[in-house]
């Protein structure tokens, strides 16, 4: 038996997922303040607007001007209110998009950090000769039928007879 030292080193450190969580945080940061910008600018163009139906509201002669203006005004709200969620659902798509980006990038070096001991583990294995020791060896002329040869890992042949009873 070969003596081996494995030396400890955790799959996941602290310090390694710290960028990873800043990634996610700058894209939730982004699409956030994309949205903020939306709201900001509603609210100002609202304000604006109703400023202007205010003025006309004090300046019309009759109730039924008011009760008209406020009637032309319906559509062009509905139109605001579709365009504004329109918007929204842009900033949740390309934010989401933003958050695959991270998420395959994550998952990428997940991977990577998961094969590492595999990788090492095949190795030593390989290294202190625990592979196989039989070795099936088909000569390319071997016909249908034909026995195929079975060696261990020096070259030497091994008979049917070693093995009690034949291979199947």
């Amino acid at each position: 038996m070969h003596a081996t030292t494995l030396n400890y080193s955790p799959l996941f450190r602290r310090d390694a997922d710290l960028p990873g969580a800043f990634d996610w945080m700058a894209c939730a940061v982004a699409g956030l303040e994309k949205l903020v910008e939306l709201n900001l600018q509603t609210v100002k163009t609202s304000l604006r607007e109703q400023e202007v139906l205010a003025g006309a509201a004090l300046s019309s002669r009759s109730l039924n001007e008011v009760i008209e203006l406020q009637s032309q005004q319906l559509p062009a709200a509905l139109k605001k209110t579709f365009a504004y969620w329109r918007h929204v659902q842009e900033i949740a798509v390309e934010t989401g998009g933003g958050f695959a980006s991270v998420m395959q990038a994550n998952f990428q070096s997940l991977v990577t950090t998961l094969q590492a001991p595999v990788d090492i583990a095949t190795w030593t294995a390989n290294e202190q000769g625990r592979t196989s020791r039989l070795l099936s060896t088909y000569p390319p002329s071997a016909a249908a039928g034909t026995p195929a040869a079975i060696v261990d890992s020096s070259g030497r042949m091994i008979s049917d007879s070693e093995s009690d009873g034949g291979f199947h």
